[in-house]
Parts: structure tokens; sequence; C-alpha cells
């Protein structure tokens, strides 16, 4: 099921707190989450130094990592994507661990997609004669992300809202692939970023947000009780066009600029 957590800040900060001190962070997640279950497969962070994105993650559990914790206190950034991984789809390998980073893009999931090669299939076949979605690895996560990095390409311009837009439409595709067994299965809690955006979507898994110093948590766990966390609603797009600011937008396949409202 996986668990990851987001910071976003105006400057650059030491952010070992929310990965290795709280009384909820993301290592005690790894040895066990909300759920009574560990998440042990791999561990990851994707996280902005200067111009560069820099990638770190390792296949072992990162309760019984020593890298782990080494990594967390080094890190000083203003955005970071953090994961612990518990695998659903694809081996535990490096390259199917999370974060996922293509070019100024990262993106990390917390879900799973059911009976996933029907989908890879079916959504395969909505592509243009010879092209096809290039993977290093094998999870529906990572496929989802290349998928969307796909379409974007074939756009010209596309601002916050036609990516929104674009995304919506990839939700409602795999709904509408789904059959009623497997439908409430599908998982869907995700966040991307470019940089100058954070985004994300809550679907059949929990999803928070909170702010401090001028700074924006997301996270799929209260990572401590010392903040006030609001909760994502399910089937909701978390938009940050800044580190103080979020917007929510219901999932629906009209979505247009109106439908984002200020919280």
């Amino acid at each position: 099921m996986c668990r990851f957590f987001i910071y976003w800040g105006n400057k650059p900060v030491a952010l070992s707190q929310w990965l290795i001190t709280a009384d909820n962070c993301l290592l005690e997640q790894s040895r066990n989450d909300m759920s009574a279950r560990p998440n042990p497969d791999g561990w990851g962070f994707a996280y902005h130094q200067g111009d560069k994105i820099i990638l770190a993650k390792n296949t072992e559990p990162a309760f019984k990592d020593s890298r782990f914790q080494m990594t967390s206190e080094k890190i000083i950034s203003d955005l970071l994507f953090a994961h612990v991984r518990r695998r659903s789809q694809g081996t535990v390998s490096y390259e199917n661990t999370h974060p996922f980073v293509y070019e100024n893009w990262i993106f990390m999931h917390n879900g799973n997609i059911p009976n996933f090669e029907h989908y890879k299939q079916r959504l395969a076949l909505k592509l243009p004669p010879n092209s096809f979605i290039n993977t290093e690895g094998t999870t529906d996560s990572e496929f989802l992300f290349k998928y969307f990095i796909y379409w974007l390409g074939q756009m010209n311009n596309c601002d916050i809202y036609c990516m929104i837009n674009l995304i919506n439409s990839i939700i409602h595709e795999l709904i509408e692939l789904s059959d009623r067994a497997t439908l409430n299965e599908l998982a869907l809690n995700f966040v991307l970023t470019n940089g100058h955006f954070v985004l994300g979507f809550r679907r059949n898994r929990t999803l928070y947000y909170s702010f401090t110093d001028d700074s924006l948590l997301i996270a799929s766990e209260k990572i401590n009780r010392q903040y006030d966390w609001n909760e994502v609603p399910e089937n909701h797009f978390i938009v940050a066009p800044s580190p103080g600011e979020v917007q929510l937008a219901a999932y629906n396949i009209e979505l247009k600029k109106q439908s984002l409202s200020l919280v």
C-alpha cells in the first residue's frame, strides 16, 4: 500500500524530523503504519538541491537500512518527496522503488491498480501507431506516471489547469476500464510536481495536508500530533501553486478553472 510524505517550503531547511524523529515519522511508518502493516519493500527520496533533483533509493526496508537514516540527516532542501513501499505490482527492485523522476517531474503513488496488465494493454490501444510508454520498471505506478508524461508531451503550453484536466481524463479512463469486481479496489493516491506546483489526488487511501512556517506538508498519514492536519476528501485533487496556498477540487470529467476553490 505504501506511505509517502512531501515537504515544500520557501527556503532549504533540514528535513530529518519528518523522516526519522517525529512520533509517526516515515521511518516508523515503514515499520508499522496505521493499518498495522509494514512498508518494507524499499524506500526513496527525491529532493531539490539547487537546480538539480537528487534521487536516493534502496530496496531494503527503511527500518533495517542504516542508509535511510544517514541520508535523512543530510537532506537540506525546499522540496522533498519521500516514500516507503509495500509492493502491490512489480517485484522488489531499484527500478520499481518510488519516487519516479523524469526531467523536472517527480511522482509517487500510494495505492494499487488491480489487474494491471488489463489496464496497461487497454491504455496502450489509445496511443497513436508506433507509440509506446517507456518504463524502466514494471509497476502500475511508473506506467501511470509515464502515461501522463506521454500525453503531456503532445500538448502545447499546458498550464496547471490543463494538467489537472489531463489527469482527470486519465482517472476517468481507468474507472471506465474497471469492472464492478475491481472498481472499489482501484486506489489512486498520488502526488507529483514539476518544481513550480504540487498536485495530488486521493482515491481509496488517506491523504492529509498541513502548513508550518510558510511551508506545506502533504502525507498519506499524519506525521505528528503537534500540527493541525486537514484531510483531503475522497476523490479530490489537492493543488498547491505555492507552499503557502492549497486549493481542493472534486474529481469531475468536466473539471474547469472555476471548479478550483481556495480553502
